[in-house]
């Protein structure tokens, strides 16, 4: 197993709706790992959808095949900024729309400043993987590689450093680091759950009363450079609930 650990650093705004409140529409201080999966390149979308359905189970499972699987990013050191729009709503669809009567759609975007900066993991199972995705096939070669995050795609830089080393061990352990909550089958004893976590519920701190996992250094004498993964995470290996 390979794991690498992974920087990424917004280089333009970027907003998604974590939470509403009002006309006011928030993002959280995260990037969710299945639109990591979808920003690489990994995981792809039809350009067009009748209706507004996610396929993550059908776009997803080409990674489980292949032994490629990222965790959630987590910030490092992140800033916000409130901005309005204020726009005319959009008078054509696909399935056609009722006549707008010119009334302004407006509100406020609480969004991710450039500079934030985040960090996830990739764990990649086979050493002689290759990939139709040129952005992640740049950052596990050693590039830095830039791709596009949010609801009008910000830019963003990305970068992986290779772990020094990786061991597996079983027995009760702690995995601090930002973790799906439908992407593995052992069941925490205690975690803290992330709120408005969606499309599934992310939590960190993670308890497990037994189980496999791995211990990752990516420095062989400072143990704050040590994280504890647990061994087989896939993408929607636990069914919703």
């Amino acid at each position: 197993m390979r794991i690498y650990r992974g920087t990424l650093e917004l280089l333009d705004y970027v907003f998604y709706a974590t939470v509403e409140r009002g006309k006011v529409y928030e993002t959280g201080a995260f990037v969710h790992n299945y639109a990591l999966a979808y920003a690489f390149g990994l995981a792809r979308a039809p350009y067009a959808h009748r209706r507004q359905v996610p396929h993550y189970a059908m776009e997803l499972a080409p990674l489980n095949e292949v032994g490629v699987y990222l965790t959630p990013a987590e910030p490092m050191g992140h800033g916000y900024r409130l901005v309005q729009w204020n726009t005319i709503q959009e008078g054509y669809g696909l399935g056609g729309k009722a006549r707008s009567i010119g009334y302004p759609d407006w509100g406020f975007a609480r969004v991710l400043r450039p500079g934030s900066r985040f960090r996830f993991y990739v764990l990649v199972a086979s050493s002689d993987m290759e990939t139709d995705a040129p952005a992640f096939a740049d950052v596990l070669a050693g590039r830095e590689a830039r791709v596009r995050l949010g609801k009008f795609p910000g830019k963003a830089r990305v970068v992986l450093e290779p772990a020094r080393s990786v061991k597996e061990y079983e027995g009760a352990f702690v995995a601090q680091p930002l973790l799906n909550w439908r992407d593995f089958q052992a069941e925490p004893l205690v975690c803290d759950v992330l709120a408005g976590s969606l499309p599934t519920r992310l939590l960190r701190n993670a308890h497990f009363p037994g189980g496999r996992f791995y211990r990752v250094r990516f420095s062989e004498d400072d143990d704050a450079e040590t994280v504890t993964l647990p061994v087989g995470m896939r993408f929607l290996a636990r069914p919703p609930g």
